[in-house]
């Protein structure tokens, strides 16, 4: 697939995302900063004030047990997750909120999701075609909507996943790129921090998490494993999918795929 065409796919706009949630979490700064940096995968030293960032939790045996984005406004700390796995984060965080004296609050700000196809201060992850962020406001209107479907597409295309409910404790993150966007290597430890680190220097990593851009000949293949949904933009499909990394040149010699990345 050309550029071109890549980045015709992608519209720019922004969308509520009604399906996104807030946890605000309320203590002593020098506390909650503590809290976070002992728990999450990203390295939160790096985020400024304005700032967003892409992270996970794990639990003792390096699985994913949720997934989110942390905003940092310079004096407090948000964290911005899918609705069905908020409870499952906020169960993961509390035990450890507790020991801090520190509170995790259900916020009622709405979570914007913008998709630039130049670069935004605050985005999260960006490439040469198009940027994505997330803002929080207390409402929302605008005038160039962008569908669910197409904020979804944009991540995928970004090497970004988003967990399913039905993902949760079933993958280490080199499983779905975590490593690359989610996860700090030069930071203290976490939870599973010593099974992260062992797979990625000392592990064999024989599959790849990728994303397929599709067209309507293409015929569900048994060797690449579905992660998610796949979503439908004009005349393609767009997914992600894990394969063995020996079978990618025959992979992508299938009919109908137009990009893998």
């Amino acid at each position: 697939m050309k550029i071109n065409n890549l980045k015709k796919l992608i519209q720019s706009g922004s969308i509520h995302l009604k399906n996104s949630c807030v946890i605000e979490i309320i203590g002593d700064k020098d506390k909650v900063f503590d809290l976070l940096q002992g728990q999450v995968t990203s390295d939160i030293k790096l985020l400024e004030d304005g700032q967003s960032q892409l992270s996970c939790i794990c639990n003792h045996k390096g699985m994913i047990m949720a997934d989110f984005i942390i905003i940092f406004d310079g004096e407090c700390y948000k964290l911005v997750v899918k609705e069905n796995i908020e409870d499952i984060l906020i169960k993961e965080l509390t035990p450890f909120a507790n020991l801090s004296s520190v509170k995790l609050l259900k916020s009622k700000l709405k979570v914007i999701g913008t998709i630039s196809h130049t670069k935004i201060p605050n985005s999260y992850l960006s490439n040469e075609l198009f940027s994505t962020c997330v803002d929080l406001k207390d409402a929302y209107e605008s005038n160039n909507e962008i569908s669910e479907d197409v904020w979804e597409a944009s991540n995928k295309l970004l090497g970004n996943y988003f967990l399913e409910e039905s993902d949760i404790s079933k993958f280490r993150p080199q499983e779905l790129n975590y490593d690359e966007l989610r996860v700090s290597f030069d930071k203290g430890c976490y939870r599973g921090q010593e099974i992260v680190a062992r797979m990625r220097y000392l592990g064999v990593n024989r599959r790849k998490f990728l994303t397929f851009v599709v067209n309507d000949d293409y015929v569900d293949s048994e060797d690449i494993k579905l992660i998610g949904n796949k979503i439908k933009i004009n005349k393609n499909y767009i997914f992600n999918g894990i394969i063995l990394r020996d079978q990618l040149d025959t992979i992508k010699k299938l009919p109908g795929i137009e990009l893998i990345s």
